[in-house]
């Protein structure tokens, strides 16, 4: 790992006025801490640079496929922009000594500060070159595995080759201990017609299926299907295979949706964020009789077991949150 470049606002901004000349403070390099706080509820990172090299040999592992359109699509980006402002989310399993200095530096006044439109509050602290090399000696012996970024891994890596392989080449990241960001999952909603009789005898052949009285809160725990005005709740059935072959989406894809759908499935199945709200998701089933899958998100050791055996989910499979923010940090 090497040091990031970070400036930024010292002030809330305000896209109604012109800058005033001390909004801005001068661009300072180092590692920096980055805390993304709302209420009780805060997400506490170190951002540097990682080697482009440790996202090809092992030491930072992904977990999700990617959509080769996009990636180019972001490659033509990055060439044509090559300074970043967005950072890739890494989780990790460092220890406690990097909690440590986390918190020890969380206790001087931050270099930056300010709230953003969605009542986060975005504060990033510059850390000394004594904690730095502490925290990059923790850091650097953890394994890593990208929560956000997946694409943009993907098309620094397609520039990276491009170029001949530079040694020197490193990515914008920010590295959080392995709980510290929410992991959610993506729904599906495949649009209707749907025989719900035999929807509901696919799930019976596969899951423990049980009625609900509603879809509950979006981090409720347990897989939910909305079919015909009804809301189940679904538990596979048996022994779950390791890697990606045990995870939900896959069990529901391969005995539930394939049967039910044939070679329409990909086109008839939508990922939607958990942004939605489920009443309006339900709303469209119930207009065109379609169902939705409301995905339990995978546990941590699943990600990790995925990750750690080379596998990868299908696109829109996780979802982490909150999303740091683009243009705070300045690579």
């Amino acid at each position: 790992m090497t040091d990031a470049l970070a400036a930024g606002s010292g002030t809330r901004p305000d896209p109604m006025h012109d800058p005033a000349a001390d909004d801005y403070h001068p661009p300072t390099t180092g590692i920096c801490v980055y805390r993304l706080q709302r209420g009780a509820d805060q997400h506490v990172g170190v951002v540097a640079d990682v080697s482009i090299l440790a996202f090809t040999d092992g030491r930072v592992r992904g977990h999700e496929s990617v959509c080769p359109a996009r990636v180019e699509g972001l490659v033509e980006h990055f060439a044509a922009v090559p300074r970043r402002t967005e950072l890739i989310a890494l989780l990790h399993d460092a220890g406690q000594n990097v909690d440590r200095i986390t918190a020890a530096v969380l206790e001087r006044p931050p270099l930056v500060d300010f709230t953003g439109s969605d009542g986060w509050r975005q504060s990033v602290w510059r850390v000394s070159e004594a904690a730095g090399r502490q925290l990059v000696d923790a850091l650097d012996r953890a394994v890593h595995y990208i929560a956000d970024g997946h694409h943009r891994v993907a098309a620094s890596l397609a520039l990276w080759e491009r170029a001949g392989r530079p040694a020197e080449a490193a990515l914008l990241c920010v590295l959080y201990p392995l709980h510290g960001l929410r992991l959610r999952a993506f729904r599906r909603r495949v649009s209707g017609p749907v025989d719900p009789v035999r929807l509901r005898r696919l799930l019976d052949r596969c899951c423990e299926v049980t009625e609900s009285a509603s879809g509950g809160s979006p981090d409720a725990g347990g897989t939910k299907v909305y079919v015909d005005g009804t809301w189940l709740v679904v538990d596979p059935a048996g022994d779950r295979p390791a890697g990606v072959e045990g995870l939900d989406l896959t069990i529901l894809e391969r005995h539930v949706l394939a049967p039910l759908l044939g070679a329409a499935a990909a086109d008839r199945t939508e990922s939607i964020s958990v942004t939605t709200p489920l009443g309006e998701l339900a709303g469209l089933c119930d207009q065109d009789g379609g169902a939705l899958f409301v995905l339990a998100p995978p546990a941590l050791e699943q990600l990790r077991e995925v990750a750690d055996l080379g596998q990868v989910m299908p696109p829109k499979t996780t979802y982490f949150d909150p999303k740091p923010y683009a243009g705070i940090i300045v690579r």
